[in-house]
């Protein structure tokens, strides 16, 4: 355990809460404390970053605002003490069109955030993205891989029925198509996000730390799936939770000893940071 705990940063999904529920009490009780303690606290996400990343605080019930907020795996990084959003390198639509070339004929969906969540250009209209637009109060439009590759973006996110069978059907594409062009990672059981190379939670997470003169060995990191181990790794004490992937557990300095079904980041919390 590190000595000094300067901030503390989480995923969502999986890690403060169950997606689409609010956090249990331990750890909305834990925010409120390390907030109170002077200890900086911000979620690390996938999804893109705009307005109803910070309203994140309110929704839960939290008395304070985040300190800082990483959106779509490292290629948004926003913190109070600077004006804008840093939007860290995009993926180039020349790729994007590669990409959709092998990913579009396959039975999933295909999303491309131009606007964060006030533009998404999507494939189709299924059950998994239906709960996100009830979620996310998404403004969205059908759309063709010609339109999705016009503009540089953050990210391609694909998603797809997570059965083994779906999982190896798509894994089997996606490993075919590897390329030093793009990356494509995990987020979430059913999601696929296509990224630009090198681009990741640990990327944003070091530029936090040097423009605001905090060394790494003072941030604490949670998460649970394989778009969190850079982020693990890079900070001074990266946890994973106890639901998470069996990569991201292998990386971490600390799991869980509860899943987030559990309050298990508010009890970690509880236990030793806050005790």
């Amino acid at each position: 355990m590190i000595e000094r705990v300067t901030a503390v940063i989480a995923d969502v999904d999986g890690t403060i809460n169950v997606k689409g529920s609010k956090p249990l009490p331990h750890t909305l009780a834990a925010m409120e404390a390390l907030h109170d303690r002077g200890i900086l606290f911000g979620t690390a996400s996938g999804r893109p970053f705009d307005r109803r990343s910070l309203e994140k605080a309110r929704e839960w019930g939290l008395s304070f605002e985040f300190d800082l907020a990483i959106g779509t795996n490292g290629g948004d990084l926003w913190d109070k003490d600077h004006e804008g959003v840093e939007h860290i390198m995009p993926l180039s639509k020349d790729h994007i069109g590669e990409i959709l070339e092998f990913m579009w004929p396959l039975d999933c969906n295909v999303i491309v955030y131009e606007n964060a969540y006030d533009h998404v250009l999507v494939k189709r209209r299924d059950q998994h993205f239906e709960d996100s637009v009830i979620r996310n109060r998404s403004i969205w439009e059908f759309s063709t891989p010609e339109e999705m590759a016009k503009k540089d973006t953050g990210k391609i996110e694909i998603q797809y029925d997570p059965t083994p069978q779906m999982d190896e059907l798509i894994m089997g594409v996606v490993n075919a198509y590897q390329s030093p062009k793009w990356s494509a990672v995990r987020t979430f059981p059913g999601t696929v996000e296509f990224m630009t190379p090198g681009l990741d939670k640990g990327v944003a997470l070091r530029r936090y730390a040097k423009r605001n003169g905090i060394p790494l060995s003072e941030i604490m990191t949670f998460g649970d799936m394989d778009n969190d181990i850079p982020m693990i790794v890079a900070a001074g004490w990266g946890v994973c939770m106890a639901n998470g992937c069996k990569e991201c557990k292998a990386v971490a300095d600390a799991i869980t000893e509860y899943g987030v079904l559990e309050d298990g980041m508010g009890l970690y919390l509880e236990k030793y940071v806050l005790a």
